[in-house]
């Protein structure tokens, strides 16, 4: 397991596409602070209203796992992809390695590649928040609480989109699939936030008619589309199960179900894990 560590590692670390995905995560973080750093110049007034919070990097420096995500998914479509088309797995069975070890191997590779671009994009965006962006009003307890959160959900979508790569022979078939359910989970996850976020009453309205003068006033009335019962509790449980929900609530700063979240990914971890080795175990290497 060792020597397949090590050496999943030194390809790691040769590989241009995972290279790219670092520095392009990185240079993500710069990007998005120098257009808020253009914004605030342009608009000083607005954002004086607004408050610190929306002057500095404070709403920066986790919205990229969003974004990052999606350069995961490409990485280890690729990765895998590649190693399957060189017969670089085929031969790694050839001198003795159990699958389950080839597949762990890879999990732990795969897993330390997605933290080390989701890292070097936050990494990135404080660095540049400090020097234009004065910062950030957050303590250091809660920027390595939403870290710690980020990275495991991190961790769970690398899990899931290594068994889907696994499963694959074909390197562009892979990437493909995997930003695909990427994109299918971002989506859904968008519109699970929304549904939970609707209020149950719209706010009451008073206007005059121009005509008459009169003054019409309305009641607040019940929202139809608010998620009640079962179906809001099945909306909570995919909020807090799913890996992009879990980024999403990172992203607006919701701290109230890190622990739930983290017992999720865990779960999810060891499931596909275990699921991906049976299924690597049966696979026909051609």
């Amino acid at each position: 397991m060792n020597r397949l560590l090590i050496a999943e590692f030194v390809r790691l670390c040769k590989s241009f596409v995972f290279k790219l995905g670092f520095f392009f995560s990185a240079g993500l973080g710069i990007f998005i602070v120098i257009m808020r750093w253009i914004d605030v110049k342009k608009h000083p007034k607005a954002y004086a209203q607004l408050g610190a919070e929306y002057s500095s990097a404070d709403g920066l420096i986790f919205v990229g796992g969003i974004y990052v995500v999606f350069v995961v998914a490409v990485v280890i479509g690729i990765f895998i992809g590649t190693e399957y088309g060189d017969g670089t797995i085929r031969n790694k069975l050839v001198v003795g390695h159990k699958r389950k070890s080839i597949y762990a191997s890879k999990l732990v590779v795969c897993g330390a590649a997605s933290l080390l671009m989701h890292g070097s994009y936050i990494g990135a965006s404080l660095a540049a928040g400090s020097l234009l962006l004065e910062g950030t009003t957050m303590e250091g307890k809660e920027i390595l609480l939403f870290i710690a959160a980020g990275s495991a959900a991190m961790l769970a979508m690398t899990a899931i989109l290594l068994l889907i790569s696994m499963s694959m022979q074909s390197k562009a078939a892979g990437s493909v699939v995997c930003l695909l359910v990427t994109m299918v989970m971002l989506f859904a996850s968008l519109t699970i936030w929304q549904r939970l976020q609707a209020p149950k009453y719209s706010d009451g309205y008073s206007y005059m008619d121009e005509i008459t003068g009169e003054i019409i006033t309305g009641e607040k009335v019940e929202n139809p589309k608010y998620l009640t019962g079962v179906k809001r509790d099945v909306y909570e449980f995919l909020n807090n199960f799913l890996p992009i929900s879990q980024l999403y609530q990172v992203v607006m700063g919701e701290s109230g179900n890190v622990g739930t979240m983290t017992l999720y990914d865990c779960l999810i971890i060891f499931v596909t894990m275990g699921g991906g080795i049976l299924m690597f175990q049966k696979k026909d290497l051609k």
